[in-house]
């Protein structure tokens, strides 16, 4: 009885996008949620119906959201057993407004001005392919911006791993102007001449970004003047926006709503996240909370791109070939010299300059891990076509000479170092022996994950007999990140 009365809720659950028109409401877009679970438990299933249809649909300008369900059959109660009350459920997690009726829905959507425009200011317009794209950012504080915000975040629930709401306490009330100050939201919208009227034009909700400011540390510098160094640790007084002191810009959610994806709109508001961050003075690093797999490519390309077009010293990286391996071994210093003996030498000649890397790092506000994989990804496409990776294994490659293998190995040795200092407590839970394979077979995998990468920055279709990632080890396994990011 309780398969014949259950329906999975991620088919019978339907988000839309509508349009109020002269003789009704017109359907722009619908999609599925990628998942229900945190709104309706583990197995995303739903007890007590038959042909259930719910349905959530937002106005494609303000985002004002009508919710409604039916069904073809609903299971009559049988003592203690009834069928779930979807609506009830669902109250937990959308604003009153949600639940309007259909007439006072479509009443509201007509009221909304020919004139209105998202909140916020206008940062961004892009046009592509005779479409135009505008990304609208604005503070959470702002009435306005945070009325859009609790209308559309259940998105981050549907569609993000892990993702939950922002702005809000443990018992749903807002947080206090000083904490919701903190989050920056960029909304993307496509801008259309409207129908009819050559003077007005029409917006459509493409996706949106929260962004958190948190501050930072930074190392004391000596004054510019000997004896007027200020030893005070007294905050100033009255208020001060975060932005006037050193912090970090934190991704937390990023959603491009399904029937948008794949336009290029994601990288479009990644890169004006990103630019934003490189033109505030005071923000040091822009990072990500937990991305998932898909926000990593995105992400990868996009930080490439930029690195390759706009920092020269970074365009022209090589693998310093002139490091010789000692015949008996020898020591990786963390300067990437090596050397026979265990003190490195003075000389400065190392596989890349260390020092010269993170003043570009600082300079282009990229978090320390991700500029390091940018680095050798960088360096691997830099390497003769007879020895670099790549994502088809069996692909036909020239003969590699002895100074082709030597730049490889030393590449190879500098994506090694990086990722045994990230997992030397795993890999000191294993013999040397096993800890050695272990180390080779994830080196052997993320050289995969680059090669796959870099195909698709060069516009190549990637193999698809790649290999597949470890488990023991956590550097580049998606499966255990908690991904807040997705729907890029």
């Amino acid at each position: 009885m309780e398969d014949e009365w259950t329906v999975d809720a991620d088919e019978a659950f339907t988000l839309s996008l509508v349009r109020p028109t002269s003789s009704g409401i017109e359907r722009i877009a619908s999609f599925n949620p990628k998942f229900t679970y945190p709104i309706f438990g583990e197995d995303e299933r739903i007890f007590g119906y038959k042909g259930l249809k719910i349905n959530l649909q937002y106005d494609a300008r303000d985002l004002r959201p009508n919710f409604s369900v039916s069904s073809l059959r609903k299971f009559s109660t049988v003592g203690d057993v009834e069928a779930l009350d979807v609506k009830t459920v669902m109250k937990e997690f959308l604003p009153g407004v949600a639940f309007q009726s259909k007439q006072e829905y479509e009443l509201a959507l007509k009221n909304i001005p020919d004139t209105w425009t998202p909140p916020g200011r206008l940062i961004k317009t892009h046009e592509k392919d005779g479409e135009v794209y505008e990304v609208w950012q604005g503070n959470l504080a702002d009435l306005g911006v945070r009325q859009l915000v609790k209308r559309i975040q259940i998105v981050t629930l549907l569609f993000i791993e892990g993702g939950s709401y922002i702005g809000e306490d443990a018992d749903g009330k807002d947080e206090p102007d000083s904490s919701l100050a903190r989050w920056t939201v960029y909304f993307v919208y496509k801008k259309q001449g409207s129908p009819g009227d050559a003077g007005k034009h029409q917006y459509t909700f493409q996706g949106y970004s929260t962004v958190y400011n948190f501050w930072m540390f930074q190392q004391p510098t000596p004054p510019s003047s000997p004896g007027k160094a200020n030893d005070s640790w007294e905050l100033s007084e009255g208020d001060f926006s975060l932005e006037e002191i050193p912090h970090r810009a934190r991704i937390s959610q990023f959603v491009i709503l399904p029937p948008f994806q794949g336009k290029g709109i994601g990288a479009l508001l990644y890169d004006t996240i990103f630019g934003v961050g490189m033109n505030t003075t005071h923000t040091k690093e822009v990072t990500v909370e937990d991305p998932n797999e898909d926000f990593d490519l995105l992400r990868d390309l996009c930080d490439m791109k930029y690195l390759r077009k706009n920092v020269p010293e970074f365009a022209e990286l090589k693998v310093n070939s002139s490091v010789r391996v000692p015949e008996k071994g020898g020591t990786l210093h963390n300067n990437t010299q090596i050397s026979a003996s265990g003190a490195a030498s003075s000389s400065g000649n190392g596989i890349v300059d260390i020092a010269k890397l993170e003043g570009l790092r600082i300079k282009n506000k990229i978090a320390p891990r991700q500029f390091w994989r940018l680095v050798e990804m960088h360096l691997m496409s830099k390497l003769p076509d007879s020895v670099r990776p790549r994502s088809d294994a069996e692909a036909a490659k020239p003969a590699a000479s002895k100074a082709d293998k030597h730049a490889y190995m030393l590449w190879r040795l500098l994506l090694k170092q990086r990722l045994y200092r990230r997992n030397v407590s795993i890999l000191g839970e294993f013999e040397i022996t096993e800890r050695i394979i272990k180390l080779n077979e994830t080196v052997d995998n993320v050289e995969w994950e680059y090669a796959r990468i870099l195909d698709r920055l060069e516009s190549k279709p990637a193999a698809a007999n790649g290999k597949r990632k470890l488990d023991d080890i956590d550097e580049e396994t998606p499966s255990k990140k908690k991904s807040r990011v997705g729907g890029a």
